[in-house]
């Protein structure tokens, strides 16, 4: 864990031994790992792709292979469009495009 907050994350040896404390080092990591979602799904497209390759037909698509932590809040915010809210967004862009830039 040292060696990821030293060496890839760039902080100061003597910043990280002595003044951080061990909840500041944990946050900083889990922080760095979170940023690191498109490396995550590379993987686990990489994974998908090998597997279809050799012909296993139980996984359809690649979070069936592997499950992610940001899955979970996919589409989960937002409720889906009422009619008025689609005509209202579509007059609106219909709008816009009359606007001269």
């Amino acid at each position: 864990m040292f060696q990821l907050i030293v060496g890839e994350i760039g902080r100061d040896r003597h910043e990280c031994l002595y003044l951080m404390s061990y909840c500041d080092i944990v946050l900083i990591i889990r922080g760095y790992r979170r940023r690191n979602i498109l490396h995550y799904q590379l993987q686990r497209m990489n994974i998908w792709a090998s597997m279809f390759c050799m012909g296993n037909p139980e996984h359809k698509l690649p979070h069936d292979v592997v499950h992610l932590y940001f899955d979970d809040y996919k589409g989960q915010d937002d409720p889906p469009l009422t009619e008025e809210e689609r005509a209202e967004l579509n007059a609106d862009m219909e709008r816009l495009k009359n606007i001269p830039w």
